[in-house]
């Protein structure tokens, strides 16, 4: 057995997993935050490992990646409202069918929304799984999703510790933002907005701590391998301790006030792409 095979087949058992469980009573997707006490930034220790956990992330500034994301396509795919199941191919080939499936509604209770790779045939199209690791692959029937591009993108700056938000090429809001803690950093990668929440609209009651709204991405923490025994998916969201935005003090994720989170909140779709950076 090949060790991509592996992968799969290791991604495959997660999402039946996932899959199989009833909605869950909080976050089965997202990382709890680490409590404010946690925090060591403050520290001339803390500083230091602060430094080291972002030393390897490449330099870009917010105007340069956005210059380059307007050079590249980028999309996502919608599985079709009449599908509760979708089914998940190893290649693009009727005869690599496996057992495993991606439910629908998910994460949450919106459309379950995927990235595509690019990759695609006449009858198949390749996307990014929910699981672990980052970047795990699968194809999807062409007939079962609907595929669209979105204009909105938020830039995530770790070391300006800022997020932006762009629409086509209209720079809409800036915002400071909470990052992760040392040990348990936010990673620089490419991602999409696979969940919305609303504390007000949804049915799904979350803790405090993730403030009034929630987008969850479809990536997850690369320093952690599960949370609470449930992957550890990253998302930006608001804050019930707002005094800690401009700290790195997160399990990885991305913590904005509950304010900007609302004007974020005019733009931002399903399928709304994220650049996190260094």
């Amino acid at each position: 057995m090949t060790s991509n095979f592996r992968i799969l087949l290791i991604a495959f058992t997660l999402i039946i997993m996932s899959a199989a469980c009833s909605r869950p009573d909080g976050p089965s997707l997202m990382s709890i935050d680490n409590d404010a006490s946690m925090a060591s930034a403050s520290s001339s220790n803390g500083i230091h490992n602060e430094i080291e956990a972002y030393a390897d992330i490449p330099d870009e500034t917010i105007e340069e990646t956005f210059e380059r994301i307007q050079r590249t396509s980028s999309g996502h795919a919608a599985i079709n409202s009449d599908k509760k199941i979708a089914q998940v191919f190893y290649s693009p080939d009727q005869s690599s069918a496996t057992t495993n499936i991606i439910s629908n509604p998910g994460p949450f209770e919106g459309t379950r929304i995927l990235e595509t790779t690019g990759r695609e045939t006449e009858e198949f199209v390749e996307v990014i799984l929910p699981v672990t690791p980052n970047n795990t692959s699968g194809w999807l029937i062409r007939e079962d999703i609907t595929i669209a591009e979105s204009e909105n993108l938020i830039i995530v700056d770790l070391s300006e510790r800022k997020a932006a938000l762009y629409v086509g090429a209209d720079l809409i809001a800036e915002a400071p933002v909470a990052i992760g803690a040392p040990n348990t950093p936010t990673p620089a990668l490419e991602a999409i907005i696979d969940a919305i929440w609303e504390r007000s609209t949804s049915e799904m009651k979350l803790p405090s701590l993730y403030g009034q709204r929630l987008f969850g991405l479809n990536k997850h923490s690369e320093a952690l391998s599960n949370f609470d025994g449930r992957r550890p998916a990253l998302a930006i969201h608001g804050t019930d301790e707002p005094d800690l935005i401009g700290s790195a003090v997160s399990n990885g994720c991305i913590r904005m006030h509950n304010d900007d989170m609302a004007i974020f909140a005019e733009h931002v779709t399903l399928g709304t792409r994220v650049s996190i950076i260094g």
